[in-house]
């Protein structure tokens, strides 16, 4: 069944349609959002989607062609309105924000075990830039590592 969508940057009366997808996001957020871009997805009804977006005049430390770049921190969609195309409005419509503020390139980061994020990224034209790579030790309430005597 198809449904209407707009995608618009955030109003003041959309904080409590952010309560069922990310709570938490004026509180992340909010001191940036003078500066820099909150995106939401809507039907008729209410508030199914959001998307942040951060911008930097500056060369990217982790990427020195650059010098005017963006990056998008948070894309969610409510779980009733996912795999129907809500995100990848919010990307597409993230991209053509960064590219009117020229932007020379659009970076974010995602988890590798969260396949759909980056079937989504991948289908919207991003591809790997560089890895980070978390390591882990365990150890023992000593501070010993595990499995050592």
């Amino acid at each position: 069944m198809p449904f209407r969508v707009s995608i618009s940057p955030h109003r003041p009366s959309d904080r409590a349609g952010f309560r069922d997808i990310l709570p938490e996001i004026y509180e992340e957020y909010g001191g940036r959002l003078r500066r820099h871009l909150l995106l939401v997805a809507r039907t008729p009804r209410r508030v199914i989607g959001l998307l942040f977006l951060q911008w930097y005049d500056e060369a990217c430390y982790f990427d020195s062609a650059v010098t005017r770049y963006a990056e998008i921190h948070e894309v969610h969609v409510h779980p009733d309105f996912r795999n129907r195309g809500v995100a990848t409005r919010l990307v597409e419509r993230a991209l053509r924000e960064a590219a009117r503020r020229g932007c020379q390139a659009v970076y974010l980061m995602t988890d590798d075990f969260s396949a759909a994020a980056r079937r989504l990224y991948e289908k919207a034209g991003f591809a790997a830039h560089n890895t980070v790579i978390r390591y882990k030790r365990a150890i023992t309430s000593s501070g010993r590592p595990r499995g050592r005597r």
